[in-house]
């Protein structure tokens, strides 16, 4: 038995030096209601809602008391009940309660606890009745209006041109959305955005009554929309600006808008939106979303792993590229728009690093309005294409001219994040749990597993990997291996050679797990590459700051936004932890063990496509599967009410 023991309710229970009561009660399933504590974060201490009482010490906060032998705790007496109760109550004067609007309605520690302790929430008079809503990343509306304008030229008829217009005013009325009047000052969007994301966009600023959290005025910081503030906010207090009641309006009047109306969900999501129907964390549910879209009323269901397929093909082709050519390294992936808008506004010299690759969304995107277009025989302005996504920064990337086709369509026109698709879901009483599975529509192919693992922290390198170790391979054996990649040409001769070299290597499992940086070197074809993967902005500060230094060297980085990739965006289910996140990647590489194909150049649709709709012409392939990069200007916020 170990000599450290703590009694708690009665029961004697071990502990390890350094952790705290709250961390012995939560190791032995003893319930302490939280709000500021994160397993992510530093102990805040704040909102004293996880009070428990120590025999002779009175009541303390659980979170920041340490374990002792000898301790004595109570975790339910009259006297704790009651001071959480009253804490909860004043917690409410600091939250204005609009639950029948916030998607986080289903998914509510404050609402469950108010509903557990049986709170008056008039026992103490609001105090953020008048604060302000802040939409992060919001333009002026003169800038609005002049983005309007401009799209005359492109939709000649009236009806097309209110549409466009009414969406680009939806796109650029901002990314996030912090109320406020809803928020606690519990200090966790501060610090997570300072400490961990280094983005330190946030502060929290007074004492006491006067506590105000709120975006800052520097103009040397801005919002790069990662949402790591709102995967961490316990309150709902800050979204991604919605989406989902113009999606349920186009749904609903699909006859008279005339469009055919696709969802498209990411590779992520299908293990993470269980979660929000009580599934457990890495539940594959990616049957269930196919035929949930289709319920809801989309008239197509589309895999954006499809898309991720076509981002691998060309990345792989691009690094090859890229060595080959001398070009400064290292390459850095680009799929990740909240890591784009970093390097773009914080870390500008690397912009020239970034692979011109588009990310499988905005690919999957485009597709859809021609390749599928032409196919269905109907206009593009008539697709209109929703992404499901696991990321806030989504919602920016669709906005940005360089994301838009010749004719001034966007690629993607609305963006959901996971939360904002289980709440559209919950709307229209659709229980994923109940929802007999169906398959994803398949217009270019069914996608390999290397797609799938995009959603994991190095999954997005381990694919590109994977092909261009084939690509090289290939490169050895046929003088005109460019053309036939271009033309998705399938190998013959010595293609059943080059595929056996090739599945030997199918898994470059150094640079997976959730490391905040992961190091190896890798060969490929005999070409040694020194690569690393990063998740999180503030281990790519780091890692970039070293580069610039010179004391470090890579050739290929991998870099996200969000701690563990994907599986932690900030459009994912609340909560989010690391214990969340193993399980979520889990199952996507679960999923790519399963699957019959493991490499994006053994897509048989991708290879039709290239060869029947890009016909090798590598101009068209650069324009619809590539763009390039700009400083970022500050956008800040502006107040909407």
């Amino acid at each position: 038995m170990s000599s450290n023991q703590i009694t708690i309710n009665s029961k004697s229970y071990p502990f390890t030096p350094g952790e705290t009561i709250l961390d012995v009660c939560q190791k032995n399933n003893i319930f302490i209601p939280t709000l500021c504590k994160h397993p992510d974060l530093d102990v805040q201490g704040r909102c004293r809602v996880c009070l428990v009482e120590i025999k002779n010490q009175g009541l303390v906060t659980a979170c920041s008391t340490p374990a002792e032998s000898g301790l004595i705790v109570k975790t339910n007496t009259d006297a704790v009940k009651r001071a959480r109760r009253t804490n909860l109550e004043l917690i409410y004067a600091a939250h204005i309660e609009k639950c029948g609007s916030c998607i986080q309605e289903h998914n509510c520690a404050l609402k469950k606890f108010a509903e557990q302790y049986g709170l008056n929430l008039t026992s103490f008079q609001d105090r953020k009745g008048k604060s302000p809503l802040w939409r992060i990343g919001a333009l002026d509306p003169g800038a609005i209006k002049a983005k309007q304008k401009k799209l005359a030229k492109n939709f000649p008829r009236a009806k097309e041109l209110r549409f466009r217009q009414e969406q680009i005013a939806l796109m650029d009325s901002g990314y996030l959305e912090f109320d406020a009047s809803k928020c606690i000052d519990c200090g966790i969007c501060t610090d997570v955005c300072k400490n961990k994301q280094t983005v330190d966009f946030y502060e929290t600023v007074g004492k006491g009554f006067e506590t105000e959290t709120k975006p800052t005025d520097e103009e040397a910081k801005d919002c790069v929309n990662c949402g790591q503030c709102i995967v961490h906010c316990p309150v709902g207090a800050i979204q991604g600006v919605p989406h989902w009641q113009r999606v349920e309006e186009l749904l609903k009047n699909k006859k008279k808008h005339g469009k055919l109306i696709i969802g498209q969900i990411a590779p992520s999501v299908r293990v993470s939106i269980g979660e929000e129907f009580g599934l457990p964390a890495g539940q594959v549910m990616t049957g269930q979303l196919a035929a949930s879209l289709r319920q809801v009323g989309f008239d197509a269901a589309f895999d954006v792993t499809v898309g991720a397929d076509f981002t691998t093909y060309e990345e792989a082709r691009e690094l090859i590229h890229w060595l080959s050519a001398g070009k400064p390294r290292p390459m850095i992936t680009s799929c990740c728009p909240g890591w784009v808008r970093f390097a773009e506004f914080y870390f500008p010299e690397f912009i020239s690093h970034l692979t011109s690759t588009r990310s499988p969304e905005i690919i999957s995107g485009i597709l859809a309005k021609t390749y599928w277009a032409k196919l269905k025989k109907v206009q593009p302005e008539d697709v209109i294409v929703v992404s499901i996504m696991p990321c806030t920064a989504k919602k920016q990337e669709i906005s940005l001219e360089r994301h838009r086709l010749s004719n001034g369509l966007p690629a993607v026109d609305y963006v959901l994040t996971t939360r904002e698709y289980a709440y559209l879901l919950q709307r229209h009483k659709i229980d994923l749990k109940t929802v007999t599975p169906i398959a994803m529509n398949s217009p270019f192919g069914t996608s390999s597993g290397a797609a799938v693992i995009y959603g994991a922290s190095g999954g997005v390198m381990e694919s590109a990997l994977r092909t261009a170790e084939y690509f090289l391979q290939l490169k050895k054996r046929d003088n005109h291996w460019q053309e036939k990649i271009l033309g998705g040409e399938k190998q013959r001769g010595d293609y059943k050679t080059v595929s056996a070299l090739n599945n030997k290597r199918l898994e470059f499992k150094a640079v997976r797990g959730l490391g905040g940086l992961k190091e190896a070197t890798v060969k490929l074809a005999g070409v040694k590459l020194k690569v690393a993967v990063v998740n999180g902005l503030g281990n790519a500060r780091k890692l970039l700051t070293a580069i610039q230094n010179k004391k470090v060297h890579y050739d290929y980085l991998e870099i996200m936004a969000c701690p563990g990739g994907c599986i932690g965006g900030g459009g994912q289910p609340v909560p989010t932890n690391s214990a969340i996140r193993a399980k979520r990647a889990a199952a996507l590489y679960t999923v790519d063990q399963k699957l019959p194909i493991h490499s994006a150049h053994a897509n048989e649709g991708l290879l039709k496509t290239y060869g029947e709709f890009f016909q090798g012409d590598e101009k068209m392939i650069e324009e619809l599967l590539h763009c390039h990069y700009q400083i970022g200007e500050k956008r800040g916020y502006k107040v909407a009410k």
